[in-house]
């Protein structure tokens, strides 16, 4: 009695490993059946903003969407299709100062969904934007209303003084300040952008 129920232990033991066995085996072929395509270095990723970029909003480590606008192909097969979500980083946002500060905007490419959605991991250049700041001579004639004013005072305004004038100019002067002083980087919804791939990506489709 005993050998039999031995018996029966061994042979579902033996069965159990071997459909376990089986099930891995599957498991390995399915996945080595898939093709890998490798997507190399310096390949075009054209991206459109689903998300505005602006550097008097956001901030350095700020995601922000894209959809791609050309499907990437490599050896006849189409790694990412037309219309596939994308996503990517804010690197670096300086937001603009007055006068002096210009604002720099750095931001790269992360990540991009294919066909099964899944999210496959890319690396791109950074697109790097700086404003240049404002040159002395711009400084110079916001500095400068006041002058312009005080003659426009009397031309607007006889009764006036070139002290009120003076002031008017003042004022418009400092208008122009805060119009020209603060130059942020915006880029809307819609903005097209193309990145390009800084290093090899297997993808398995």
């Amino acid at each position: 009695m005993l050998k039999i129920i031995s018996l029966c232990l061994a042979l579902s033991l033996a069965l159990f490993t071997a459909s376990c066995s089986s099930g891995g085996t599957a498991a390995q072929q399915s996945t080595s059946s898939r093709t890998h395509v490798t997507m190399l270095a310096n390949t075009p990723i054209a991206v459109t903003l689903d998300d505005a970029i602006d550097t008097d909003v956001d901030v350095s480590g700020d995601a922000f969407r894209a959809t791609l606008t050309h499907a990437i192909v490599v050896e006849g097969y189409t790694l990412f299709a037309d219309g596939a979500a994308a996503k990517g980083v804010l690197n670096k946002v300086v937001e603009s100062g007055r006068l002096q500060t210009p604002a720099e905007l750095d931001f790269s490419l992360t990540a991009i969904q294919n066909a099964d959605g899944r999210w496959i991991q890319v690396t791109t250049n950074t697109i790097s934007e700086n404003k240049a700041s404002h040159t002395n001579r711009e400084i110079a004639m916001i500095g400068g209303g006041a002058i312009v004013g005080g003659i426009i005072g009397k031309i607007i305004d006889k009764d006036g003084s070139t002290a009120i004038g003076a002031a008017a100019g003042a004022a418009a002067g400092t208008g122009l300040a805060i119009a020209t002083g603060k130059q942020d980087i915006f880029h809307g919804v819609g903005t097209e952008v193309t990145f390009f791939s800084s290093g090899s990506s297997r993808v398995a489709i």
